[in-house]
């Protein structure tokens, strides 16, 4: 699973008065925006999601060959090897196809159906891939996967607590699981739960300590506890010095420090002309900085 940041607590944001204190719906909302997009500009580059089936299965050796499997057997297994395949390389409707042939070779292929359940979630339609995920359960009851898969479309369906169930059911199945660690730390995230997340994180970190998500979510914990140096650090340790910057300057957006917002906007286009939109969130945060001046000075 998908790239994580914490909901900034009224505590954090109450605690100096010249900085806004968003109200709790427009918290959320900002936690929603942050938490897309530190994942997306932090986690390891994944290959394009595109259309263009032909032209990876002309140049990936990968899925070459496991097109090549399972056109000499197609079995359940090579089915779903081949929609994995397709899942890395972000073809997900050939993905489902090949999840969808596996479950017809095998109606109780539990991988096939917590499979095709997580494209549904990649979809966007996560209350779709329910169904999928149970049967998944009820065929595999003592494997971890689905349970954290579940836990995953519980995320999306902003279903926290009962998220946070899963993945605890799939950490009791799999005590070593950095995954789920990981999982449950975005889930204390997303209920505010600061310290929780930050032990989480840890403890995910100290069974894969490459682990880039992790080690995101624990700098926006961080973050939201109020701890900036530590964010930082953390930040600086899963991306260049720009996207670090980068990411910061969202986070102080979110907790309302426009002005160091602005300034980490202008560090990450200074330091990587890539990143086209940092100028223009440099000044909104400059507007916004300046507007919540001048509301404070009425």
């Amino acid at each position: 699973m998908r790239l994580g940041v914490c909901l900034i607590a009224a505590a954090v944001l109450g605690g100096c008065a010249s900085h806004r204190v968003p109200p709790a719906g427009e918290s959320a909302l900002q936690l929603e925006t942050v938490i897309e997009k530190v994942r997306q500009l932090s986690v390891a580059a994944r290959p394009p999601r595109t259309n263009e089936a032909a032209t990876f299965e002309r140049r990936d050796v990968r899925l070459a060959a496991a097109r090549a499997l399972v056109t000499v057997a197609p079995t359940a297994e090579h089915h779903r090897a081949v929609a994995g395949e397709y899942v890395r390389l972000g073809v997900l409707d050939l993905a489902y196809k090949h999840f969808a042939a596996a479950l017809q070779l095998d109606p109780h292929d539990a991988a096939a159906y917590d499979g095709r359940a997580r494209v549904w979630r990649d979809w966007g339609y996560p209350y779709l891939g329910l169904s999928d995920v149970y049967r998944a359960i009820f065929y595999a009851p003592q494997s971890p996967a689905p349970r954290n898969t579940l836990g995953t479309l519980l995320v999306n369906m902003k279903l926290n607590a009962q998220a946070r169930d899963a993945f605890e059911q799939a950490l009791a199945r799999d005590p070593g699981a950095a995954y789920a660690l990981n999982n449950l730390c975005y889930a204390a995230l997303m209920e505010g739960d600061n310290v929780r997340a930050i032990d989480r994180c840890r403890g995910a970190l100290a069974v894969q300590p490459d682990l880039p998500t992790a080690r995101n979510n624990l700098a926006l914990a961080y973050a939201a506890h109020g701890n900036w140096a530590a964010a930082t650090s953390e930040f600086s340790a899963t991306a260049t010095p720009a996207r670090a910057s980068y990411n910061m300057g969202v986070a102080l957006m979110a907790t309302g420090r426009f002005g160091e917002a602005a300034g980490a906007f202008d560090q990450a286009a200074a330091l990587d002309a890539a990143l086209t939109d940092a100028r223009a969130r440099a000044k909104q945060a400059r507007t916004l900085a300046a507007k919540f001046r001048a509301e404070g000075s009425e």
